[in-house]
């Protein structure tokens, strides 16, 4: 079984799913221009042989936003794509166009780490 959840961060404090569009645009708000973090956290637990083994791990990733027009943040949240998303963004949709860089692993800002998952497996002696 895997079992992952994805929270932003910015400056100590833990941005995750937005209450609603106001929010959702405050949390663009404070992200653009600057740089944050995405962690996802993962845990795995594996029954190999009559015996059950977990792991558990997260992946950080260091993710930095262009400067973004209000109008452009009121459109995204306007489209109802940032509601159910840590950070109020996802970078694999329309978001994508305002990230200016990332240093880390990509798909742990999708949501899950797949590399780093596949490494944790072979620890395990899977598969």
């Amino acid at each position: 079984m895997i079992g992952a959840d994805t929270i932003v961060v910015y400056r100590n404090e833990i941005l995750g799913k937005p209450g609603g569009k106001e929010e959702a645009y405050d949390m663009l708000s404070l992200l653009a221009d600057r740089t944050h973090q995405v962690y996802t956290g993962v845990s795995l637990i594996i029954r190999k042989k009559g015996k059950e083994l977990r792991r558990t791990f997260y992946e950080k990733t260091d993710v930095t936003l262009y400067p973004v027009a209000k109008e452009d943040l009121r459109a995204y949240v306007e489209s109802g794509d940032p509601l159910d998303k840590a950070g109020a963004y996802g970078i694999q949709g329309a978001f994508a166009i305002h990230i200016k860089g990332i240093n880390g692993d990509y798909n742990n800002v999708v949501g899950l780490p797949i590399g780093r998952l596949y490494q944790e497996l072979l620890l395990a002696g899977l598969p």
